[in-house]
């Protein structure tokens, strides 16, 4: 019984009817050599093999009602096979009346090997069939579990990035405003430049607010803005240079993967004092795998990992690349000379829920 009190069948009825035939075939197989024949062995099969199906569904119920659906572990494991015994024992019954009334019963066997026969062959088949099934079911289950816990990461996750975008919009806004304000009086022009520029990542932002896949060129094409919006606040001391392969252009990921890597760059390479900063950016394709890399002036700590770093926002877009590339990414933050390199390496298509 459901929770609305309609009777729902304890499995999958189209694996049962499979399961139901299969085992026919192979009564047919096993009682032809007592028979001397297929034919008879085939009616008493047919005759018999429904019994034990029902009998299996039985055991079924029994089980969903303790609770062996959710778990298997050796207790339950006994437990089934008293259970699939007692089963057996009404099965043996059941094909004891049915071959005695039929006139099919085995006259080479003895009393008791018409009990203790038939009972072990069918103890095997139900405890088989039991064990399939609760295996299955323990599976299903886990791979629920394992879904509703990846909605509930995916729903927080969205959550912490929506709570940063908020935290950083109105600063970075802030400072784009400000920027824009201050070239208009002499740099009319490149102040309309600016605002181009702004509304092309703002448009970027709100289109792709619901973490719905991109393409890389629109990913690439936001960060390009937003160097821009940057170059034009720190003037002659910030630089970049995109480099991007156009068939890495076509690929989808998850947004905002760059934009955290440059805001590192920006933010630690202004920190180091060389100018003009010059901040690279690499995207590759491999086959299956793609490589973002942010390359900036800068030495990096050697207990970064334990010392803050990565901040909320590379921590955030690591939380996101583990959930989207499950065992397929790998993320490095190297010093490489004077520069630090940042690089993402994903392969196959995200995961998006």
């Amino acid at each position: 019984m459901t929770a609305t009190g309609r009777w729902r069948y304890p499995g999958d009825w189209s694996a049962d009817l499979v399961a139901l035939v299969i085992l026919t075939i192979y009564g047919t197989f096993i009682r032809t050599p007592l028979y001397g024949g297929v034919g008879r062995a085939m009616i008493v099969s047919i005759l018999l093999e429904p019994f034990a199906c029902l009998i299996a569904i039985g055991l079924r119920l029994v089980f969903r009602r303790l609770g062996f659906d959710t778990r298997l572990t050796p207790g339950t494991v006994g437990l089934v096979a008293l259970l699939s015994m007692a089963g057996a024992l009404c099965q043996s019954a059941i094909a004891k009346l049915v071959l005695v009334a039929g006139g099919w019963a085995v006259a080479s066997w003895s009393p008791g090997q018409s009990w203790a026969l038939p009972f072990s062959y069918y103890t095997f088949i139900l405890l088989s069939w039991s064990l399939a099934h609760l295996w299955a079911a323990a599976q299903l289950e886990a791979a629920t579990a394992r879904q509703r816990a990846m909605a509930a990461e995916t729903e927080a996750l969205r959550n912490e990035l929506q709570h940063l975008r908020h935290q950083l919009d109105p600063h970075f806004l802030f400072n784009a405003l400000n920027g824009i304000a201050a070239e208009i009086p002499v740099h009319p022009d490149r102040a309309c430049g600016m605002v181009r520029e702004l509304a092309d990542f703002l448009r970027y932002s709100l289109d792709h607010r619901d973490l719905r896949p991109v393409t890389l060129a629109a990913e690439v094409e936001a960060i390009r803005a937003y160097l821009e919006l940057q170059k034009a606040r720190f003037g002659d001391d910030l630089d970049f240079r995109i480099e991007a392969a156009p068939p890495a252009l076509a690929r989808s990921t998850p947004g905002f993967l760059l934009q955290p890597l440059v805001e590192n760059a920006i933010k630690h390479g202004l920190r180091s004092g060389r100018r003009p900063l010059l901040i690279e950016i690499g995207v590759a394709i491999d086959g299956e795998h793609i490589s973002m890399r942010v390359t900036s002036p800068g030495t990096l700590r050697p207990d970064w990992r334990v010392a803050g770093t990565p901040g909320v926002g590379l921590a955030v877009l690591l939380r996101r690349i583990e959930l989207h590339y499950p065992d397929r990414h790998q993320f490095t933050l190297v010093q490489a000379g004077d520069h630090v390199v940042a690089e993402l390496r994903l392969s196959g298509p995200p995961c998006l829920t």
